[in-house]
């Protein structure tokens, strides 16, 4: 079948399926470059080129399936890198590589960073490739998640260091700046979400009935094991209970951040 009529059928099946896409050509087209390794340009101007059928339906078939396209063509790209992504870890998003700049305004040369929650290693990974010079760890309950950040180091080429560990547990080092994107969902919230969330792991998105309840525990442990700064993603409505949490613990200079949309998304502070 020639990608004209790929399209065609497509666009058809996402529409029956009643499924909400709110881009059905952007995927159809990613699902295209995937599997043909030519990209929208070339797809574009050359309708009849042959695509292999049974592939690219089988992987529509898994979006229909409520599959996030992350996971179907097994990749993303997060600033300057790109990672590996499956069923091990949750999908970096798009709003977290804005937290990368909040930290590089306040980063030095030879500081020691721990990324924890680290999931695929993006947020770890991207300040390494931004700052060479610093020394940067990652931990994670998850071994699974930790074993798929190792692959994506290796597939960047980039030194980074692991620890196993259930938040500050088995961390035994002292570090300049802390960075966490931590479970912030709440359970009630987590079950509203759509349905295609449900394929990530439920561990790495439900903080707890509340949902704050992992900065809690982290900016209490933190002061012991962090010498300098704290950097948080927060959930949208969390800007003020964070920066509370981090003045009862005597926290200093504490900043919240809105993305792109103009949400509360960041929260920094002072030790």
């Amino acid at each position: 079948m020639v990608v004209k009529d790929i399209i065609r059928k497509a666009l058809a099946d996402i529409e029956a399926s009643g499924k909400n896409i709110p881009n059905p050509m952007g995927e159809i087209y990613i699902l295209l470059e995937h599997i043909t390794s030519k990209d929208k340009l070339f797809l574009s101007l050359n309708k009849d080129f042959e695509i292999n059928e049974e592939e690219f339906f089988t992987l529509l078939n898994k979006r229909l399936n409520d599959t996030p396209m992350a996971y179907i063509i097994g990749k993303k790209y997060f600033r300057n890198i790109v990672l590996k992504t499956d069923e091990r870890a949750l999908i970096p998003r798009f709003c977290t590589e804005e937290l990368i700049d909040i930290v590089n305004s306040f980063i030095k040369d030879n500081d020691s960073v721990l990324d924890m929650c680290t999931g695929t290693g993006a947020i770890a990974l991207a300040i390494k490739e931004e700052n060479t010079k610093v020394d940067v760890t990652c931990s994670d309950i998850s071994e699974d998640a930790l074993n798929l950040a190792k692959e994506n180091a290796e597939l960047n080429n980039l030194s980074i260091n692991f620890i196993l560990s259930d938040l500050f547990e088995n961390i035994s080092e002292t570090y300049d700046i802390l960075i966490s994107n931590p479970p912030y969902i709440s359970s009630e919230e987590y079950m509203g979400l759509e349905r295609d969330i449900f394929k990530e792991p439920k561990l790495a998105l439900v903080g707890g009935d509340l949902g704050y309840e992992y900065y809690e525990k982290i900016i209490r442990q933190a002061r012991e094991k962090i010498k300098r700064m704290v950097f948080f993603e927060i959930g949208y409505d969390q800007g003020n209970i964070v920066k509370d949490i981090l003045e009862k613990n005597n926290y200093k200079d504490i900043k919240i951040y809105k993305d792109l949309e103009g949400f509360d998304r960041f929260v920094s502070a002072c030790i």
